[in-house]
Parts: structure tokens; sequence; C-alpha cells
């Protein structure tokens, strides 16, 4: 067998693993999977590299944004609250999702590669889709009601990362409409795209359903800059009717709640133990707003002081014997969240890191006249949008989720910059 033909075998095996890794991303109880899924093709990159050896080091604008952030989690190990989960977060939330993105970055030698992951993803969104109507029909879960939200393989009876998921998907699907010219491709893609939804409907989540208006009004705004506004302004239509209907029907989980949130000021004035028990009807926004005050005020004494890297010291760090009833390990806010593990600093960095994220897509969606580079860029932009938002209502920035995020990140820097890069040195080689 030639060296030719063990190279492209090795490059279907590491396809194959990063197929199996992005369809079990979001189901439970599948880490042992995922392992082998993400760290068999480290090894079977290395030895397809030296084997070839045809290895081109393509940088990316994320590069430096990475080691500062890599950086300023280090330096929290110094006054961590746990040294040891600080370390294992470190490894396991910031080393190895940015592994993910090089691995996935540079497996995909061809634009095929990339839809065929996305392909996968959209499977899997399918199987995820009928779990959760499923659980919802099981459980005597309403349509209508949020008696029981459905969560998938992942949550079941939990919702958020279910929600996360499919507001992860749904951009994929959405812009795959107009970049994929086949009539069976657009069928499928229409089918898919109304089945997420649902399946985001039946999560009853309250940051989903933000999440997704958001995306919906990025996309609105990015179709208008390419001139088509009749369907822009079908989005705007759409997002205004079917808001004031889930309005109307008191489809939005603790709605009736959510009416007597407190002003900006009266917050500011309030102590977290009282906006906790004032608030605490709404069990979720209210421990939340109580958290995020408590956060705020330990924040505010020494705003450069980092707590160390990881969610789940935030609980270590200031649980009191009054106010242990609504402090969760996590703060259930990523920006916050950053804020306080690493300091004003840190938050800095870590602003840097996803802007680049978001203007690197932006930049190659405007610029490239190229469908794949163009639908990629769409699809990134549109995704982070919904990703960021479900984050400031949660500290998902970690688990399959961050895994998904980076993997999705790398396959689509791969198709907009790393193959386009390789195929301009080829021309003038």
């Amino acid at each position: 067998m030639n060296i030719q033909k063990k190279v492209l075998q090795i490059d279907y095996a590491i396809l194959f693993c990063l197929a199996v890794l992005i369809f079990v991303l979001p189901i439970a109880h599948t880490a042992t999977i995922r392992s082998f899924a993400l760290f068999i093709p480290v090894a079977l990159l290395v030895f397809r590299y030296y084997l070839a050896k045809d290895f081109r080091w393509i940088r990316t604008s994320f590069e430096l944004p990475f080691m500062a952030f890599f950086v300023a989690a280090a330096a929290s190990l110094i006054t961590s609250v746990d040294f040891r989960e600080s370390l294992k977060e470190i490894r396991g939330e910031l080393l190895t999702p940015i592994l993910l993105f090089y691995i996935s970055y540079f497996a995909v030698k061809k634009n095929s590669d990339g839809i065929l992951l996305t392909r996968v993803l959209f499977i899997g969104s399918l199987v995820f889709s009928i779990a959760s109507f499923y659980t919802l029909y099981m459980n005597g879960g309403s349509l209508f009601e949020a008696t029981y939200r459905a969560g998938g393989l992942r949550d079941p009876g939990g919702g958020e990362i279910a929600g996360l998921y499919h507001t992860m998907v749904i951009p994929f699907l959405f812009w795959g409409m107009f970049y994929f010219r086949k009539v069976s491709q657009r069928i499928a893609l229409y089918a898919l795209f109304a089945i997420n939804l649902a399946g985001l409907h039946v999560t009853f989540t309250r940051a989903a359903y933000l999440a997704l208006t958001v995306q919906a009004i990025l996309a609105g705004i990015l179709l208008l800059r390419k001139r088509r506004w009749l369907l822009s302004s079908v989005i705007f239509l759409v997002i205004f009717f079917i808001g004031f209907a889930y309005i109307e029907k008191k489809m939005i989980r603790g709605q009736d709640n959510l009416n007597k949130m407190p002003s900006l000021e009266e917050y500011s004035k309030m102590p977290p133990e009282e906006i906790e028990k004032r608030y605490s009807a709404d069990m979720g926004a209210g421990h939340r707003l109580a958290m995020w005050k408590t956060a705020v005020e330990e924040i505010s004494r020494n705003p450069f002081y980092p707590h160390g890297y990881s969610r789940f010291l935030f609980g270590k760090a200031v649980r009191t014997a009054q106010n242990k009833h609504f402090i969760h390990p996590q703060i259930h806010n990523t920006f916050i969240g950053v804020t306080f593990e690493l300091g004003i600093q840190g938050l800095v960095v870590f602003l840097w890191m996803i802007g680049a994220f978001a203007w690197v897509c932006w930049r190659y969606w405007v610029t490239t006249k190229e469908d794949m580079p163009q639908y990629f860029s769409a699809s990134l932009i549109t995704m982070m949008a919904g990703y960021w938002v479900n984050n400031f209502f949660g500290s998902f920035d970690g688990d399959d989720s961050k895994l998904l995020f980076m993997m999705l990140l790398g396959i689509g820097m791969a198709v907009m910059h790393k193959l386009p890069k390789e195929k301009s040195i080829d021309k003038k080689a």
C-alpha cells in the first residue's frame, strides 16, 4: 500500500471519529465515546502528517486571544479558592476545547468534509428532537404549557441544555436553505428546521426563546445587507406575531412572575437575600438575580482579584449560612462568572476572544464570493449570537456545549480560511 493511499485512509478515519463526536456530544452518558472520538484523531493527525510530510501551519486570528486567555486562567491558580479544581477546569474546559478546534481545523481537507460533518450534526438533531417529543408524550407534557420541559437525550425535564443545542443547530439549517441548491436537500432542510424549532419550543426555556429571537433579528439584518428586503420583512413580521402569540397565550414559563421583576434602581439597592425572598415565586429568575448580585458585590470589593478559573468555585467562595439556600456552585451567567473567576482583566481578554470569533466570521461573510465560506460564516455568526445570549442566563460555556461550539468554529474556519489559503499558496508554487 503506497503512502498516498494510507494517508487517505487516515483522513477517512479522522473524519469518522469527528462524525461520531459531533453526533454524541449532546447526548448524556457518552463521556467514554467522546474521549475516544476526540483523542484518537490527535494521534491519527500526527501520524498522518509524519507520513505525508505536508503539514502547513496556516494561522488564524485566534492564537493571541487563546494564549492570553490561557495566561489569565493560569495566573488565577495563584489565588484560586481550589487549586486542583481550577487546574482540572483549565485542562478540561480550556485546553481540550482549543485542541478540538485545531483538530477540526486541520482535519477538514476539502469543503465536502465540512458539509459531511454538518450533515451528521443535522441527523443528530433529528434523533435528539424525536427523543424530546417522546419524553414529552411519556411524561404527559403539553405543547402549550410548561408542565414538562423536554430535554431530548441530554437533560429530560430540564430543557436548558437542549434549548441551547437547538439554537446552535438551527442557524446551520436556516442558512443551508440559501446555499444548498438541490431540491431534495432543501426539502430535508425545511423539514429539519421545523422539527428543531418544535424541539426548541418544547424545552419551554426562556433563555432559548430569547436567543432564537436575537438570532432571527440578526438573520434579518444579514439578509437586509444582501438586499433581500422581502425576506427580511417576513422574518421581522414573523418575530412580531409569534412573540405576540406566545405572550398572549402565556406560553412563556413564569410569565406573570417575570412581569414583577425589579427595576434596575430597585435591584441595585436590594441585598441578595431580599431579592431571593421577594422573587422566589420564580425560582429560576429569583435565584439568578440573587446570585448575580452576590457575585457583583464580591467583584466590586476587588475588581482585579481572580478567585480561580472554574465555573464551580462560586459557591465555595461566597456561600454562607444566610445565603446557602440560593447560592449554587455556578453563577448562571458566563460573563459575570468569568469576571468573578479571572478579574476584570480576564473579562477583557474573554471579550477580545469572542469578539475575534465574531469579527473573523463577519469579515468572511462580507468579503468572500464562494457559497460554502459564505454559508459557514453566516451560520457561525448567527449561532454565536444565540450561544452568548444563552450564556447570559447560564454557565453553559463548558462541557459538551463548548466542545460543540469550538468544533463548529474549527470546521467553519477550515472552510472559510484554511482551504482558500492553501489553494492560494498552491497556485503561487
